[in-house]
């Protein structure tokens, strides 16, 4: 099966149960001038963060969620209440039954958004790692297999490929890396989608790898029966619009 991502229109927001949209923008946008989107918890946790770099990107990335998910449920986004799960995947809490779920690495960001079936999405830039000490501890034994056979160069596009797709399964799990991974394989084969079996739950995920900028792995794993697919990329002006009419 071949990775089917259909366009989105930015105005074309809906949730349908047999859909899930993905949502790409940078997090290299001034928000200066932006509206007072964050509440005093997340102004907090940006905080917390001891490099200026890593504080805008927290600031960024929650303002755009909210800018976004306040289009699907018809809301002011600075009035979007969250929770958390036990393992700490956000929840909106919301009676529309939207799903969502967002990933960043560097000024990159994805978000994806669906309803009522549960969703992960993970996005890795490539860097440098120990790949083969990671894989030891959260690849399966296939996996790790895998990892060995592969020549150095192409070490950290294996390892990124196997390791978004092992995030956006115990993302969507809900679980976190509570979740034992080796005990799942993911497909090592480049833009392979793949029915997965989750054996802590008893079902079956269906898990698209995908590459959304280069030395850039990403993977969205969801229900099974879903098959409707949006992509839309966010330009800087885009952002921008968002940020200033953040209820159009």
């Amino acid at each position: 099966m071949k990775t089917n991502f259909s366009n989105l229109d930015i105005k074309d927001v809906v949730l349908i149960s047999n859909r899930i949209d993905i949502w790409q923008f940078t997090l290299d946008v001034p928000l200066a001038n932006s509206l007072p989107l964050l509440n005093d918890e997340e102004e907090q946790r940006a905080t917390r963060y001891h490099f200026p770099e890593h504080q805008r990107r927290f600031a960024a990335a929650r303002s755009m969620m909210r800018l976004i998910l306040s289009r699907y449920t018809n809301s002011h986004p600075e009035s979007l209440v969250f929770s958390n799960n036990q393992q700490g995947k956000p929840l909106l809490n919301h009676p529309s039954s939207i799903q969502f779920n967002i990933s960043h690495s560097g000024d990159r960001a994805l978000l994806a958004i669906g309803k009522e079936h549960e969703l992960g999405i993970d996005l890795e830039n490539f860097s440098e790692r120990p790949y083969e000490g990671i894989a030891e501890h959260l690849f399966s034994p296939n996996e790790i297999k895998t990892l060995h056979q592969v020549t150095n160069p192409l070490k950290p596009l294996v390892f990124f490929h196997i390791w978004s797709q092992k995030e956006a399964f115990i993302k969507a799990c809900g679980l976190g890396l509570a979740y034992p991974t080796q005990t799942f394989d993911v497909s090592p084969r480049l833009f392979e989608n793949q029915l997965i079996y989750d054996p802590v739950h008893n079902k079956t995920w269906m898990m698209r790898p995908f590459m959304p900028q280069v030395a850039c792995n990403a993977a969205l794993c969801h229900h099974s029966m879903i098959d409707d697919i949006h992509y839309v990329k966010l330009d800087k002006h885009e952002i921008i619009e968002l940020l200033h009419n953040p209820t159009n």
